[in-house]
């Protein structure tokens, strides 16, 4: 029998190494769990900021606007006519580019030489403003005529607009500011209304989206979609709008607290994707603005990290296994053959 031994030293290491081991993995895996909180904490900071920006250009659009349209409230009211109202209509238009369209629309028969409805409107297409004397239509039940009417006051009201007598490229998604008009003896002459685009405003806000899938999306107070995505949605279908409320929950969750006029973030399963959502409403209105950012986008560079780390330990554990395998002792080596030469014999009892 040959008795082939190894040195302590050489059991100690193996030991040791079998010891860290499990070590290595455990702090690992500590060390990544860690990460994915700083990562996914650091993304909720980043959209936040993100959407303040996007907060901070949409009340810039609407300020501009109410301001224009408070400007030239009186001198519209001081000169109601059929001529003042076209050149204050192309003027709001012309002078603020932020504004895609505006009309000032009088009461029934205000003005009998033009019949019963008379609505003056100005559009802007490219870098020009085009003002016409619109399509006789029934306007006065529209939601941006009848709402500042009946509330005595401005409004924000968003809608899609299906009348286009001016062959209009706003593809009829509008945000109006709608004021009531007045004439000397305080009696209700009209409404003035200065519109946004919804569409371009979408556009230009995608622009400051952080990461490659990540969108906004606003809403009114009922739920409706006014800015998203999916141009199907808009003014057809709400937040709260799926057949299948277990599968949508969160996004019904994110509906109500949107709605209710609230701030904060949340993660939330949208169309089957784990998302960040950050929200928060809209001042002077009663609508809520949200950034959704995909979790695949936001945690993209940790995942491919997680990946290699996994191979690398895999291959550090395969080779320690390994090497505990050749390095831990043989005790017995059992010969086989009766004619082992005596000087190898005498060679492998010294060793």
């Amino acid at each position: 029998m040959i008795n082939i031994r190894k040195s302590f030293s050489t059991k100690l290491s193996v030991a040791l190494l079998i010891l860290a081991i499990p070590i290595f993995v455990i702090s690992i895996g500590v060390l990544f769990t860690q990460s994915r909180k700083m990562i996914r904490n650091e993304a909720i900071g980043h959209a936040s900021s993100v959407l303040n920006a996007a907060m901070q250009q949409l009340n810039r659009h609407l300020l501009t606007i109410e301001t224009a349209t408070n400007a030239y409230q009186w001198q519209v009211e001081q000169t109601f006519t059929p001529d003042s109202l076209l050149y204050f209509a192309n003027r709001i238009v012309s002078l603020n580019p932020h504004i895609d369209g505006c009309s000032i629309s009088a009461q029934p028969d205000m003005f009998p030489k033009y019949g019963r409805y008379f609505s003056a409107y100005s559009v802007r297409k490219a870098d020009s403003v085009s003002t016409v004397i619109e399509e006789p239509y029934d306007y006065f039940n529209k939601v941006w005529y009848k709402t500042p009417h009946q509330q005595n006051g401005a409004c924000w009201v968003a809608y899609y607009d299906e009348v286009d007598s001016l062959q209009l490229t706003l593809d009829g998604m509008l945000a109006s500011y709608c004021k009531p008009l007045y004439n000397a003896d305080s009696a209700f002459v009209g409404v003035i209304s200065t519109d946004l685009s919804l569409l371009q405003l979408s556009h230009k806000m995608a622009e400051l989206s952080p990461y490659p899938h990540s969108y906004f999306i606003l809403i009114d107070e009922g739920g409706r979609y006014l800015v998203h995505p999916d141009s199907t949605l808009l003014f057809k279908q709400t937040i709260f709008g799926s057949d299948d409320t277990r599968q949508q929950a969160d996004l019904i969750v994110l509906g109500y607290e949107m709605t209710r006029g609230k701030q904060g973030n949340m993660m939330a399963n949208i169309a089957g994707a784990d998302c960040i959502v950050c929200y928060q409403p809209l001042s002077g209105t009663s609508w809520s603005l949200a950034i959704v950012c995909p979790d695949s986008d936001v945690m993209a560079g940790y995942h491919r990290l997680r990946i290699l780390s996994d191979r690398c330990c895999s291959l550090v554990c395969w080779s320690s296994f390994c090497s505990a395998i050749v390095s831990w002792p043989l005790p017995f080596v059992r010969c086989t053959s009766c004619s082992i030469n005596p000087k190898v014999l005498q060679l492998a009892t010294w060793m």
